[in-house]
């Protein structure tokens, strides 16, 4: 038989994978050159170098879980140098837009006075029911400062006296005590000014007054508002005075002949101590009448004893707050639309006893009354000076909210004709369109 060796046999042409080949050991059998090619059942490795392109392609790779320093990356520092800390915080003064929220701001408490905290939009002291600034307390004369008159004895009917716009009287028959204007009282009141009752003398049913009313035309500004009564009070009883706070509103337009209850409240006020009456009141309703306050003391018998009362406020708004000072010019001209004194008068004899006198008093509330707080002085500015025997306005010839024209009798010895001028020495005509 006839051997070939495998070295012997020629090439072969270019094989696909589909080509059979035989297989030497276990003889008989084949094999396709796409079995043998199958990197599947190849075993061992192969060298990088043996792959064509690998090692130059490793050599441009970095290594697993490698690392890099902030100056390896471009740009990288820069970036990070114009950004903030996650947990970061900042100053107010860094802050150029949006909103902080209030809790953060310095808003100042009711009643403080600060030149580095804040007032709330919603604070009573800026606004409410219409109120502005110089114009948050309703009570005109509030303060007690403002006075025309002279000092009054107690009586059991209501009187203005030495306050203007703050009428006073007393259960308990009074047989003794004086209305009076007090200053100084600095520790009482912000003003240092106070309404007094001095030496009351009451019976078992003894208790003091005092009354203040808002016309229409300032009380409409406080409809359906909150509001807050306020004042200052002290007494020397001996034992603690229980005060009742009331407010009403008269039934018609500034007629307070007949009143409906607003609200009222009680306090014990101890004796010999300065302190604070106050009255919240949730919702004033309709006010638009007008509004009157009212403060009792329930004193019982009494004899020779004082009372004080300041600082009379009316607010709006549902919390206290200090007491409103304003200028005195400010609160004389407030007053004036309710008394005023008619001065620099010059009339006219139209007998030897009387006096016809024009008076001028524009912008009153409505037409006045007229007074005079003493014998009026006149002279001829010639030869004589006339007085009068008693304080009288005799007559109201006319009148009107802005003027009137009286005639002034118990004069004696005047020419009829003559032109007088009212002198210094004595009283003067006070105007009162007080409620």
């Amino acid at each position: 038989m006839d051997v070939t060796r495998l070295s012997e046999l020629p090439e072969a042409s270019p094989l696909d994978n589909a080509a059979l080949l035989p297989v030497v050991q276990g003889g008989g059998k084949r094999t396709t050159v796409g079995a043998l090619r199958d990197r599947a059942g190849h075993t061992g490795s192969q060298p990088i170098a043996t792959v064509t392109g690998l090692q130059v392609a490793l050599d441009g790779k970095s290594a697993l879980g490698h690392g890099h320093q902030i100056a390896e990356t471009q740009g990288l520092q820069a970036a990070l140098d114009g950004k903030a800390a996650t947990g970061h915080s900042h100053d107010a003064s860094a802050l150029a837009s949006g909103t902080v929220d209030i809790a953060r701001l310095p808003v100042a408490a009711s009643g403080v006075s600060s030149a580095t905290q804040l007032v709330r939009a919603d604070d009573s002291r800026l606004g409410g029911g219409g109120a502005g600034i110089g114009v948050k307390n309703a009570v005109i004369n509030g303060c007690c400062r403002v006075t025309h008159r002279a000092s009054k004895s107690l009586s059991g009917g209501w009187q203005y006296a030495q306050v203007d716009l703050l009428a006073v009287r007393a259960d308990g028959s009074p047989t003794a005590g004086i209305l009076k204007q007090v200053t100084g009282v600095t520790s009482l009141t912000t003003s240092g000014y106070a309404c007094l009752v001095q030496g009351a003398t009451l019976n078992s049913s003894g208790a003091v007054w005092w009354r203040h009313r808002i016309e229409a035309r300032d009380a409409i500004r406080l409809r359906s508002a909150a509001a807050v009564v306020s004042a200052r009070t002290y007494h020397d009883v001996g034992t603690a005075v229980s005060y009742t706070l009331t407010i009403n509103k008269p039934n018609a337009t500034d007629d307070f002949s007949a009143v409906t209850q607003i609200a009222t409240g009680t306090a014990s006020i101890a004796n010999a101590s300065n302190a604070d009456l106050t009255l919240a009141i949730a919702d004033l309703g309709d006010c638009s009448n007008g509004l009157e306050i009212l403060i009792k003391a329930a004193c019982g018998a009494v004899s020779n004893k004082w009372f004080y009362l300041g600082d009379l406020q009316l607010e709006p708004g549902a919390t206290k707050t200090a007491f409103e000072r304003r200028p005195m010019a400010l609160e004389t001209h407030l007053v004036a639309r309710f008394l005023r004194a008619c001065t620099g008068l010059i009339g006219k004899a139209n007998s030897g006893t009387n006096i016809q006198i024009p008076l001028s008093h524009p912008d009153m509330r409505t037409m006045p009354g007229y007074e005079a707080t003493a014998a009026l002085a006149f002279t001829d500015a010639v030869t004589s000076d006339y007085s009068q025997s008693q304080a009288s306005i005799t007559t109201i010839h006319d009148r009107t909210a802005d003027n009137g024209r009286v005639s002034c009798g118990f004069f004696s010895g005047l020419t009829s004709g003559a032109v007088l001028i009212q002198r210094g020495a004595g009283g003067t005509v006070l105007a009162s369109a007080e409620l």
